[in-house]
């Protein structure tokens, strides 16, 4: 078996795993299946260029190992989220963010208040994983690795990632839409207008911050502020979303929820469709 075959087949793992999540979270119509509808498509798609060869990684262990640290981050912050919702109401009543264990990692409980009380939409569920995934998760997945790193050759692997993800990342949008929202796919834009990061664009941008706040974390004399602003982030930029400064805008939102109720489909618990 070639190194690139034995990467893809770790990576299809995590995929697999993944996939257990979602549909767990579809069956019991948790909001949380929308991002991890999006993790399992990135993945999947990561497993199969990996499989392909195509593009070609000149580290594929490194990059399944990444893969594999990356999701245990993912992994243990829904397990802790799991625990909170069956000790209590969970995602059907809005809760604080002071409500929520302080075991659960800030951007996850920031990303929990979002969604919690029928709150959220569909896009904005997409876009609020994302950024709890990128900006928090994987930085510090990379922190975990950096002694196992060789930075020239791994930073390219990493953009080399970069690019699968960022082919694939559009279509998933529409995906989303299409299987959790598509009588309300055209408002979901509106009450998602900083949909930028499901992008190739935007997804690109954002991993790129994450290899920098990486890199600060490394850096003793900046640690502290690194992990600090990693931790924040996702709450800020949820609050930009959600309360943006211009007050046309924040009023123009505030009615629209009032007005439009959160309303999404929800599919079979066992409909995966085959990723491309």
């Amino acid at each position: 078996m070639t190194a690139t075959n034995s990467a893809s087949q770790q990576v299809g793992q995590v995929a697999d795993q993944i996939s257990g999540y979602l549909v767990r979270y579809d069956s019991t119509h948790d909001p949380r299946a929308v991002f991890a509808y999006v993790y399992w498509r990135l993945t999947s798609s990561l497993s199969l260029s990996l499989a392909a060869d195509d593009p070609q990684f000149r580290d594929a262990g490194w990059v399944a190992e990444l893969a594999e640290c990356l999701a245990a981050e993912y992994f243990v912050a829904m397990d802790q989220i799991d625990e909170w919702v069956s000790a209590g109401p969970g995602f059907r009543s809005p809760v604080r963010e002071e409500d929520l264990p302080r075991e659960i990692p800030e951007p996850w409980r920031a990303v929990c208040v979002a969604a919690a009380g029928r709150r959220s939409y569909v896009l904005e569920d997409a876009l609020f994983g994302m950024m709890a995934h990128i900006s928090f998760d994987l930085p510090m997945a990379l922190w975990k690795m950096a002694s196992r790193m060789t930075v020239p050759i791994h930073i390219a692997d990493f953009h080399t990632m970069n690019s699968v993800f960022g082919a694939v990342i559009e279509s998933i949008q529409s995906e989303v839409a299409s299987r959790y929202s598509w009588v309300l796919a055209g408002l979901d834009h509106i009450f998602a207008r900083n949909d930028e990061l499901l992008t190739n664009y935007g997804i690109r941008v954002a991993r790129g911050m994450a290899w920098y706040n990486f890199e600060r974390m490394c850096d003793p004399d900046s640690a502290t502020e690194a992990k600090g602003s990693i931790a924040r982030s996702t709450g800020a930029f949820i609050r930009q979303i959600r309360e943006p400064e211009d007050w046309r805008l924040r009023t123009a939102s505030a009615l629209a929820r009032r007005l439009v109720p959160e309303r999404r489909q929800w599919p079979s618990p066992t409909e995966l469709p085959r990723p491309d």
